[in-house]
């Protein structure tokens, strides 16, 4: 029986992160999970934590931590991929930061969900509200550090798509943050999850001299 190779397993690596961050999102929801903002009202955060999350919120949760480890082990393996150096170990660094901060985030939502519904004052539901959108902004600024880190390195390596549209995402992905946080902003941030996807799926084709470097930079 034919297993699937390295690449093949890293790249599946990739595409799950994507699923699951979505799938927690939406499964997280289903149990009651709160959605507030920097711009919601003291009422609107009273009502979202009035209501103690359910089992659903924590299965949510722990599909959206994964992911995160999941989306290291892409990441390290696509600059590897590309060729690696310099650029890929800034990449890397920029990477690995991101899953520090977005881990960190997701601890802090965590942490207000188990508080929802046990009389939390509204001042300190919206403190640590503000503090892990803060920290999901952040993320989304060292993707970008990726992604420039990454485009380079990709085109490089004869990789057009990847690279350009790596360029673009970065781009795209600071201008709507400065024009609009709550809004624009986060929609754009699925433009990076469909980079990795894409990505993903992508350098799985990668062959030559390419793979070979991989392949070194992986021993």
């Amino acid at each position: 029986m034919k297993h699937p190779d390295r690449n093949t397993i890293f790249a599946l690596f990739g595409l799950a992160s994507v699923i699951l961050e979505l799938a927690g999102v939406a499964v997280g929801a289903l149990g009651n999970r709160a959605f507030v903002t920097i711009t919601s009202s003291p009422a609107d955060v009273r009502s979202a934590f009035a209501k103690p999350v359910t089992s659903a919120a924590w299965v949510g949760a722990y599909m959206e931590m994964i992911s995160v480890g999941l989306f290291l082990a892409f990441a390290i393996w696509a600059c590897a991929r590309l060729g690696g150096g310099l650029l890929g170990s800034v990449a890397t660094g920029m990477a690995v930061a991101y899953t520090a901060v977005g881990a960190a985030a997701l601890a802090v939502g965590d942490a207000v969900s188990y508080r929802s519904g046990h009389g939390m004052d509204v001042q300190l539901a919206t403190t640590m509200a503000t503090l892990n959108e803060a920290m999901f902004v952040a993320t989304w600024f060292l993707s970008v550090f990726f992604l420039v880190a990454a485009a380079p390195l990709a085109l490089a390596a004869g990789r057009r798509v990847i690279g350009w549209s790596a360029l673009s995402i970065a781009a795209v992905v600071l201008v709507t943050t400065a024009a609009s946080l709550d809004n624009l902003g986060q929609m754009s941030n699925m433009l990076w999850l469909i980079w990795i996807a894409g990505t993903s799926i992508a350098l799985t084709r990668a062959g030559g001299a390419e793979a070979a470097t991989a392949d070194v930079a992986l021993a």
